[in-house]
């Protein structure tokens, strides 16, 4: 029983990073909670990404309610999107609850560092040296992890 409550404890506090980078850059469930769950927890990452979104629900409604008071959420475009992406989500959880889970880790890292890549503030070629370094560092190492 009491290595159970330590386990929720470490799960706990992965939620207090969670809903701070959450609100913090309107992020979490995809680019914190499923590495540390897939790496630090050992969940398959078909399991950590329905974690994720289970999770991101009353997140994304706490934050989103705290931007909504300082006048920073347009409800319009919040409602469009909101109806756009219930069929799109309900699509894209059948497609990846079908895809094996190595291709699926592929595809999740190379959007990461797809997005990475696209918010990169342009003119900056230090901060794009820095993401290129860490991206063959990352795939270094994962080379030398699978051998």
């Amino acid at each position: 029983m009491k290595g159970s409550t330590v386990l929720y404890a470490k799960f706990g506090i992965l939620g207090v990073v969670v809903g701070m980078f959450s609100s913090l850059f309107g992020v979490g469930g995809g680019i914190i909670m499923v590495p540390a769950l897939v790496l630090l927890a050992g969940f398959g990452q078909h399991m950590a990404q329905g974690i994720s979104l289970a999770v991101m629900v009353p997140t994304a409604l706490v934050g989103g309610l705290g931007y909504w008071r300082g006048g920073n959420v347009n409800l319009y475009i919040a409602a469009a999107v909101c109806v756009g992406s219930i069929p799109a989500a309900h699509l894209g959880q059948q497609i990846a609850q079908t895809l094996p889970k190595s291709t699926l880790q592929t595809l999740f890292a190379l959007f990461m560092v797809a997005v990475a890549a696209r918010i990169m503030p342009t003119g900056n070629l230090r901060a794009m040296s820095l993401l290129l370094g860490m991206t063959f560092v990352a795939v270094g190492v994962r080379l030398l992890l699978v051998r």
